[in-house]
């Protein structure tokens, strides 16, 4: 299988079918002139840069063309994008930039003043500026019109050769930089296009974060594989994108439900024409039975929700199941549920969800013991509880580090918030466990309210008490403006709400 060269081939196969819309600069790109742009990028990279095979080169940088560009240069010639978190302080930097040792950086102008922050605690070679401000390092303008667009000399790329490193959130550390190969990324793309039906006429919009895996993974480069267009957005803006559905014929979507909820309570909601849209995919959090409902009932659209992580991508499930599933696993991906020994367990009983499959990332960067301990026998070990059905469908009932055991009995917070969030006076929840000197441990919801709501506990577990079994019911409730959630999975932090509201009382 050929590696590292998609878009050369389709640039040279079907040189004229659009590939990108940048809704940011308002231009518009073929499968031929982006591979021009490619080469152009890689001869650079080649040329004046030194870049070789194996080479890092980070990026911190907003959404744009050149982000899409240097990446497959870097493919075509072996080498690794480094995407860097753009939210991070200028000093948070030096250890990334240290781990992953790049070359060269590249940057737009947005962040002059966070490489002239940190410049002088790290060692680069080359500081490649995307915008005309050379006031570190050099401009990219200022060469691009004269670069060659002939390709470079072919670069004999492995499968297991590392593509991308993206670093994880960090929560419960250092963050660890997931190896991302062309094989890992190549079968994502061709479980996604296959499971998920897309096709050559398909368009989305790329609106995550590029230093994300969703920003590259749903559905940037599973699009591109299968000949799509991807609509290019610096970042998540509700008016432009409703705009951009009903204008383009966005016919696939992504977001995460804060999303969703944010595409209905803007204004132009009511009368976007989502007649295009085939199907939408929620992901990184459960979405609320409400904004389902919403979708389907004012705009006949089924949101699907998909699971994955950084280390395995972000599509594993074909969403084919029923409601408050993820359905079958996608067609080359293997999936069981385990007990603490490691062991199978049956259909309909709770476990670590583990994933096996040529999608799944080479480890952690310089991190071997922690890449020992999340794999076993070759599957990864996701930290997820989910448990399959008789039919074969998988659906998350939590985190195994959330799992709250009261009284022996495991209790999984998310089967209790996806029930609290149908209350009509919750817009979000949370549960954690509290400390209990009969039970060892309790749950506590913590919960958003619908503007100018109230409730109490005796009303929720009221709401509550033919839904879950009693043992499974919180104990304490503590109602709060908003949940912490990560800017873009739209993750509740629980770490946050634990520290925060870990007491066993009522608030």
């Amino acid at each position: 299988m050929i590696y590292g060269d998609w878009m050369g081939r389709w640039g040279q196969s079907f040189p004229d079918k659009e590939a990108l819309v940048d809704a940011i600069e308002n231009r518009r790109y073929t499968y031929g002139q982006l591979a021009d742009d490619i080469h152009r990028m890689a001869n650079f990279l080649r040329q004046d840069l030194g870049i070789e095979q194996g080479d890092r080169v980070a990026c911190l940088s907003l959404n744009r063309a050149e982000y899409i560009t240097l990446f497959f240069a870097l493919s075509r010639l072996g080498a690794i994008l480094v995407p860097l978190n753009f939210r991070l302080a200028p000093a948070e930097f030096i250890y990334f930039l240290d781990d992953a040792t790049p070359k060269a950086l590249f940057f737009d102008k947005d962040h002059l003043e966070s490489v002239d922050g940190f410049k002088a605690n790290v060692s680069l070679d080359h500081y490649v500026c995307f915008d005309d401000d050379d006031l570190i390092g050099r401009s990219l303008p200022g060469v691009w019109e004269i670069l060659s667009i002939e390709p470079p000399p072919v670069v004999e790329i492995g499968p297991d050769d590392p593509q991308l490193i993206i670093y994880t959130s960090g929560t419960t550390g250092l963050p660890k930089g997931v190896i991302l190969t062309h094989v890992m990324l190549t079968w994502n793309a061709i479980n996604t296009v296959l499971g998920w039906d897309m096709r050559s006429d398909d368009k989305t919009i790329l609106h995550a974060a590029m230093f994300y895996t969703a920003g590259w993974n749903v559905f940037t480069l599973p699009l591109f594989y299968c000949r799509g267009v991807n609509i290019l957005i610096q970042s998540f803006d509700p008016d432009l994108i409703l705009d951009l559905i009903q204008k383009e014929g966005v016919t696939i979507f992504f977001g995460v439900p804060t999303m969703f909820q944010m595409l209905i309570d803007s204004p132009k909601f009511p009368t976007t024409d989502f007649s295009s849209v085939r199907f939408m995919v929620s992901g990184g959090a459960p979405l609320s039975h409400d904004t389902l409902e919403t979708f389907q009932t004012q705009k006949s659209i089924r949101i699907w929700e998909g699971y994955g992580l950084t280390e395995v991508g972000p599509n594993n499930f074909l969403a084919n199941g029923k409601p408050g599933t993820l359905g079958q696993p996608m067609p080359h991906v293997d999936v069981k549920i385990v007990d603490p020994q490691g062991h199978e367990v049956p259909a309909g009983e709770e476990g670590e969800i583990f994933l096996r499959g040529p999608h799944t990332c080479a480890g952690y960067w310089k991190k071997p013991e922690e890449t020992a301990k999340s794999f076993s026998d070759g599957w990864f070990k996701t930290g997820d509880l989910g448990r399959v059905d008789s039919d074969g469908h998988f659906s998350i009932v939590g985190r195994l580090k959330d799992m709250i055991i009261s009284g022996g009995a495991n209790i999984y917070p998310a089967e209790i918030e996806r029930i609290i969030e149908a209350h009509p006076a919750i817009t979000g929840a949370a549960v954690i466990g509290v400390p209990d000197p009969k039970w060892g441990e309790v749950g506590k919801a913590i919960v958003e309210l619908q503007p100018g709501a109230a409730l109490t506990l005796e009303e929720l577990l009221d709401f509550l008490k033919d839904k879950l079994g009693k043992f499974k019911l919180p104990k304490y409730l503590a109602v709060v403006d908003a949940l912490p959630r990560t800017p873009a999975s739209g993750k509740v932090q629980k770490f946050m709400l634990k520290e925060k509201h870990g007491e066993a009382d009522n608030e």
